[in-house]
């Protein structure tokens, strides 16, 4: 909204009067000046006039010789408040030659931020519907032309003909002058200290990025992360989604009259299967489900406006999950898949070399850095689905993406891929091999000898230089113990 700052004066019946002062309620009548004092000083530094409006609550005005007000000019809104004594409170637009004058009085008080001029009668109409939401007004005075209920249109002459308004003071110069120059001083220290603070703020933070910086050099590097899981570790285990999808397709091929099924899809969260329409009404599919004729889990949706093909959707129970670490490599793949396939009746076996990329949520500065090379395939069989994964029994590391019924030509659709044996897998499977046979064959250390010498005996030997040999005791000719020699000799009688 568009009020006007710059005017601050307008004429009514030939008179000037002065608006937009800053209003303010008085604490002490007493000692008004010190109050209007703090306000210059701290909130509008260039006001040099002042009014003040006694009655059933005291307040001040401030003015402004910059905007063309001068002492013994008489305030408009204190006119206006002084007519309208008889209540509290009113809310007030008039239409005057420079505009529209708003004016709103509260509990008896002029508000501050509400004795101003509008040039734009939009703005001043907005502003007046905005402040009638609050309840409780006195006086609703606004412009007839606007329509607005329950408010009463007056005149701004005739108001202040019979309100005494009451005229602007001059401040005392020399309090001027000292507000201005305490404002000065206040302002150059208040500069003074806040670059002080500045700099120090600066310096502080210079110093504690010089320290962070010293102890990080001072640190070693930190270790590398981990790799990523390899995507063979959390397979989907092929038996168990052999089992679950040929349960579920079983349950969603039921013979529904004027439908035929196409094909049922298998995947690892959902199963997936489409019927079309060749007689006969859309909605016997619908009945067929509630006679519990097709899986009342399963969400049916129609693919087109005249609902001749109806997709269904059943959520599959979660699937076991094991870790394959493949065993082939790839030429053994190709061999191994070729030579169980092709001895089908049917077999479609299909196989592209393929590289998947693992990538880490928890380092993704490190995504992209961990392919595994795979071989994907696919194969028709007319095989049921458990029958058919048993015939990779001997193949680590197999995934499988789906399992698909075709109802048309009555086979199965198998689709997934299997893991490769990298060199690199196999290299590390070697020097793992190797470390682990060198922490076998290393010679046991002294205390570890010392451990398995008195294990279970509970008797604690000392550990010497000296041979075997010369520790062990040997027997006397009575049973007795003989001291064992020192070394270097024996105890045979010579």
């Amino acid at each position: 909204m568009a009020k006007s700052k710059e005017i601050k004066t307008i004429e009514v019946a030939g008179k000037t009067y002065a608006v937009g002062l800053f209003w303010q309620p008085v604490q002490d009548e007493k000692n008004y000046l010190k109050e209007i004092k703090a306000t210059i000083q701290t909130v509008v530094t260039n006001a040099n006039l002042y009014c003040l409006k006694k009655g059933a609550a005291t307040q001040y005005g401030l003015g402004y010789t910059s905007y063309g007000q001068k002492a013994g000019m008489p305030s408009g809104a204190s006119g206006i408040a002084n007519a309208l004594r008889d209540k509290s409170s009113a809310i007030c637009v008039f239409k005057v030659k420079e505009g529209w004058w708003f004016i709103t009085i509260r509990n008896n008080l002029i508000l501050s931020e509400e004795d101003t001029i509008y040039t734009d009668e939009n703005d001043a109409k907005e502003a007046f519907e905005s402040m009638l939401s609050i309840p409780d007004w006195g006086y609703k005075i606004a412009p007839a032309s606007w329509g607005i209920d329950e408010t009463t249109e007056m005149s701004a002459e005739d108001l202040l003909a019979r309100g005494q308004a009451i005229d602007l003071r001059k401040l005392d110069s020399n309090l001027t002058k000292n507000i201005l120059i305490l404002a000065l001083v206040g302002f150059v220290a208040w500069q003074y200290q806040s670059k002080q603070k500045e700099k120090a703020e600066l310096r502080r933070k210079l110093l504690e990025q010089k320290r962070l910086e010293q102890i990080r050099k001072s640190m070693p590097p930190p270790p590398p992360p981990p790799p990523p899981p390899a995507p063979w570790e959390m397979l989907v285990d092929p038996e168990d989604f052999a089992k679950k999808c040929t349960v579920l397709i079983v349950n969603s091929t039921a013979t529904v009259p004027g439908w035929n099924l196409q094909d049922s899809t298998c995947k690892e969260k959902q199963l997936s299967s489409v019927w079309k329409r060749t007689y006969g009404s859309a909605g016997w599919i619908f009945e067929a489900q509630k006679f519990g004729a097709l899986s009342k889990n399963m969400k049916l949706s129609a693919s087109d406006s005249a609902y001749n093909t109806i997709l269904g959707i059943l959520p599959i129970p979660s699937m076991k999950h094991i870790s394959s670490k493949p065993n082939l490599q790839k030429m053994e793949i190709q061999k191994k898949l070729n030579g169980i396939f092709h001895s089908l009746k049917i077999s479609g076996l299909k196989l592209e070399n393929k590289t998947t990329v693992v990538k880490d949520p928890k380092n993704p500065s490190y995504s992209g850095n961990y392919p595994y090379t795979s071989f994907k395939f696919t194969d028709v069989a007319y095989r049921l689905p458990l029958s058919w994964v048993k015939l990779l029994k001997d193949v680590n590391g197999v995934e499988i993406d789906s399992i698909v019924w075709n109802e048309k030509k009555h086979y199965w659709e198998y689709a997934g891929k299997v893991y490769e044996l990298t060199p690199e897998q196999i290299k590390k499977d070697e020097e793992a091999k190797k470390k682990a046979e060198e922490e076998k064959n290393k010679p046991a250390t002294t205390e570890q000898q010392n451990a398995g010498n008195t294990a279970g005996t509970g008797i604690n030997v000392p550990v010497t230089n000296t041979p075997v040999a010369a520790q062990t005791p040997t027997g006397g000719a009575n049973g007795t113990n003989v001291a064992p020699a020192p070394v270097g000799t024996t105890n045979e009688k010579k």
